[in-house]
């Protein structure tokens, strides 16, 4: 489904809006259907933030590829400084699941831009997010896999 060219993106405001740009953002894991990012602001910035997402689908995409491909209107995908996430209204990805989907639920699109890595997430939530005091904090945090056996 990448590079989409007929997918929409607008604007998802949260806490992390206005950000440094570029921040960074790293993949903590997928753990039972939730993937774990965490967003930091480039140095000497303490901004950083964990993002807790359902996940039936994401992909993380090399920064220079993503800003090159044909893959949406070529306006709201890059971070601008403003509003940090973004949700398709519409995209390849959003109808291929909803035409295949048994059970006929709603899925929700969303895009987390970084200065290395781009990630798309397609999962049936909104994205719960929590500020950290530094970025030390949030390189510590993920999943919590403390039910192990």
């Amino acid at each position: 489904m990448f590079p989409d060219s007929a997918l929409r993106w607008r604007p998802y405001p949260s806490i992390i809006d206005g950000i440094e740009r570029p921040p960074y953002v790293f993949d903590q894991g997928l753990w039972r259907g939730v993937l774990y990012l965490i967003v930091v602001a480039p140095n000497p910035s303490l901004r950083a933030y964990g993002i807790e997402m359902s996940c039936e689908i994401y992909a993380g995409f090399e920064e220079m590829i993503y800003s090159v491909a044909n893959h949406g209107d070529g306006k709201t995908e890059v971070y601008d400084g403003g509003v940090y996430i973004k949700e398709a209204g519409q995209s390849a990805l959003l109808k291929s699941y909803v035409e295949t989907d048994p059970v006929g639920r709603k899925p929700r699109h969303f895009l987390f831009v970084g200065s290395d890595y781009c990630y798309e997430v397609l999962g049936f939530s909104e994205p719960t997010i929590r500020a950290f005091g530094s970025p030390e904090e949030a390189y510590a945090w993920g999943p919590s896999r403390s039910d192990e056996n």
